[in-house]
């Protein structure tokens, strides 16, 4: 039986009963097994991006079957000659903009935690976890099928997910009632078509997935994945090996245990080069398979990017020697549910070494799901005990949604250390509440409060604590356009922040505004400009006291080109001022090259000048830097064969700072010229990392990687300009090894 409702904002929800038929299913995407004809059909798409809420341009299918082996979906698209098809290959996970369909699945249905599995028309996969309503991360890998077939008026798209994909309430009921969202996009004009008519844009996203009831089966399964590596260290001249196992163990859906013993997490992913001169530190994303396993259930976010629970702690910079990362012995993750409640354990030990110096980190998350409120504890403890330190962080979540217009999410924060130089507690808040009156409008309001003594950077990551911060910001998309404009659609944003901290100080307040526009042809063109207050800089001195700075404001544009049949570009330009009053301009310039659907070629740089880079120089003295900075790189991703890729990344920072004006902090907070001589810097910070991947079968891989990288700062004169820089980039062998990895599933 199906049912349709419209709600007060003209969005649609369906509740629906899906039957099993009879037969088999291959997943060889053409949806031509008799099974098919006994699922359930869904047609009434909606255009989404834009946001109109009409008929797509073309119609869109989509079949939802429940079968023993897992959740089975099959779509078909519509595209004739004459509408272009794109379907050029890119590595798993990396951003699609060809031909795609997308489908999303809350497995408990209460809006916490989704996930997402996506295709392109070449076979390319993403798939990713939903948190926060509309929180995605690609850095989840699961095991699931997919298949697609094209043929003359369109394609086809064939999905199994199997019930051991995730942990799910309630799996002894022969039925469960689902969360599910299926869309479209057509890469030539970037036009989604979804069902339900629903949008990420917009704030409420996975608590407005339709409820979907299905037949419900057992999920046991017991899975090892044993590995080994070996490297090659050419710069230390050392080689290493090692041998390790991962178990996984689902003896139903309400339980789970991954465990990953004397784990090698290799050098397979690079991370993007940063060259951090700011007082915070930055947030890198966890690749690594076993902290990305169902780990949605423990991910609770602050408003401001922080994080309860930071896995790339684990297996981080030691504490006795920041320069090397600590191995780890074991780690462990169990998740489940019981008596109503979904919980999960997280432990890890890292390696002790000749002393006792390898972290310890343990986790406990408790969730209730109530009707449209949903509570949540989240305990962190980690013991260092090179610093002879235990520290404890406490964390509640919850997250209200009453009506289709509201969510309202709170999290309250309690830390604690002990440390033989002394212990302290500290505590913090935030609320968020978002607002959807209608299609055309939304408001977003955040409040945060840290206490400066609030400390969850022992297994977690906050930029900063000491904050009292409050921000508000409305958006409101205009699709009244006609079929003959260039724009399809307009979204116009507001954003309003002010900042505090614990002991009375005003932050610089900032306030944002600007259009988006989506073209018909499928490119974007975005402006934003900003008006930074006078106010307080609390950070930058490293604690030698407060330093006030003047208004600050800049402007921002960016054009994003349609996706053509064999390339994509982009273009942004940023006129910004110092803290000091001058102004620099910053470009950006992204090119991609599709020679063919196996190969692809990106170019990126942004070059960056500015009379008035400001930077601490120790204690009270300051420098305003003349800067020339060039961030550049290259990403080649070849597809030889099927399920074997071969990637080149290529990345380079180079900064020079000269002809600095020096400035002493005075005892008011304000910046005072002084005749001391600040040495001139440079900076050079280069990365690359050739990598071969063969999937032999279903998650079992064989990885071939080469890494070299350096990094080097230079006082005084040096490099005259980026050019004697680059000149010079290959010389830098920081590091440089030779990695074979062999991970095989039993």
């Amino acid at each position: 039986m199906t049912r349709l409702s419209l709600t007060l904002a003209g969005l649609l929800a369906w509740s629906i009963a899906v039957a099993e038929p009879d037969g088999s299913i291959t997943i060889d995407g053409r949806l031509d097994e008799g099974a098919w004809a006994e699922a359930k059909l869904i047609e009434d798409f909606r255009r989404v991006q834009p946001f109109t809420l009409d008929e797509p341009s073309q119609p869109v299918a989509a079949r939802v079957l429940s079968r023993p082996e897992g959740i089975a979906v099959g779509i078909r698209i519509t595209q004739p000659d004459g509408i272009p098809r794109q379907n050029a290959r890119t590595p798993r996970d990396a951003r699609m903009s060809g031909d795609r369909v997308n489908v999303m699945i809350d497995f408990d249905g209460d809006g916490r935690v989704g996930y997402a599995f996506t295709v392109g028309l070449s076979g390319s996969v993403q798939d990713e976890t939903i948190t926060a309503e509309t929180r995605f991360s690609s850095d989840w890998d699961g095991d699931w099928q997919v298949a697609v077939s094209e043929d003359p008026e369109g394609w086809s798209a064939e999905f199994l997910i199997p019930w051991s994909i995730a942990q799910m309430g309630d799996s002894g009921a022969e039925q469960r009632t689902i969360g599910l969202y299926v869309d479209r996009v057509l890469g030539h004009n970037q036009e989604r078509a979804a069902w339900p008519p629903v949008s990420f844009m917009r704030g409420r996203f996975l608590s407005d997935f339709a409820p979907v009831q299905i037949r419900q089966y057992s999920a046991g399964l017991l899975r090892a994945w044993p590995y080994a590596s070996v490297r090659q260290d050419l710069v230390a001249d050392q080689f290493d090996d090692k041998l390790g196992l991962d178990v996984f163990w689902k003896p139903s859906g309400d339980f789970q245990l991954a465990a990953a013993l004397n784990p090698d997490f290799g050098q397979v992913e690079a991370d993007e080069l940063v060259v951090n001169f700011d007082a915070i530190e930055t947030f890198f994303s966890d690749k690594r398979p076993f902290f990305t396993e169902n780990q949605g259930a423990f991910t609770i976010a602050t408003p401001d990017g922080g994080q309860v629970l930071y896995t790339r702690r684990v297996g981080g910079p030691r504490d006795d020697e920041q320069a090397r990362a600590a191995d780890i012995d074991l780690a462990l993750k169990a998740n489940g549910s019981l008596g109503g409640f979904g919980y999960g354990v997280f432990l890890a030990r890292e390696a002790q070494y000749e002393e006792d110096i390898g972290r310890q980190y343990s986790a406990l998350r408790l969730t209730r799901p109530m009707g449209d409120l949903n509570l949540g504890y989240l305990g962190v403890h980690t013991q260092r005990p090179f610093l002879d330190r235990d520290a404890t962080v406490h964390a509640f979540d919850s997250q209200w949604s009453p009506d289709a217009h509201w969510r309202i999410e709170g999290l309250l924060l309690a830390s604690a250390s002990d440390q033989a130089s002394g212990g302290r507690n500290g505590h913090g808040a935030t609320l968020r509440a978002n607002y959807t009156p209608t299609a055309a409008w939304r408001h977003n309001v955040d409040l945060l409060h840290y206490q400066r003594s609030l400390e969850l950077n022992d297994a977690g990551f906050l930029g900063r604590a000491n904050l009292i911060q409050g921000s508000w910001q409305s958006r409101f998309t205009d699709n009244d356009y006609a079929a003959t404009d260039a724009i399809e659609s307009t979204q116009w944003s507001l954003r309003l922040q002010w900042r505090g901290n614990d002991i009375g100080e005003r932050l610089p307040a900032d306030l944002w505004f600007g259009p988006t526009y989506s073209m018909r042809d499928g490119g974007r063109l975005f402006f934003e400009g900003s008006l930074r207050s006078a106010g307080i800089d609390d950070l930058i001195s490293r604690g030698n006291g407060p330093v006030r700075m003047a208004p600050r404001h800049y402007l921002y544009g960016e054009y994003t080109s349609p996706r053509a049949p064999h390339s994509q570009w982009e273009l942004g330009a940023w006129l910004n001022q110092g803290a000091l009053g001058g102004w620099g301009l910053q470009l950006n310039a992204d090119f991609v090259w599709f020679v063919d659907e196996h190969l692809n070629l990106e170019f990126y740089a942004e070059p960056n000048v500015s009379p008035d880079w400001l930077l601490w120089r120790g204690d009270t003295l300051f420098a305003s830097f003349d800067r020339r900075q060039v961030e550049a790189g290259i990403n080649l991703n070849w597809f030889p064969a099927e399920r074997q890729e071969f990637r080149v990344k290529l990345q380079w920072v180079g900064i020079i700072a000269e002809d600095a004006d020096a400035y002493r902090l005075a005892g008011d907070g304000r910046l005072q010229r002084s005749e001391e001589a600040v040495e001139d810097f440079s900076v050079s910070n280069f990365g690359l990392q050739l990598r071969y991947r063969w999937e032999f079968r279903p998650q079992s891989d064989l990885y071939v990687v080469y890494s070299r990288g350096g990094f080097l700062r230079e006082e005084g004169p040096g490099a005259e300009d980026l050019g004697d820089l680059l000149s010079e980039v290959f010389d830098l062998r920081d590091a440089d090894q030779f990695l074979i990895k062999v991970r095989y599933r039993l």
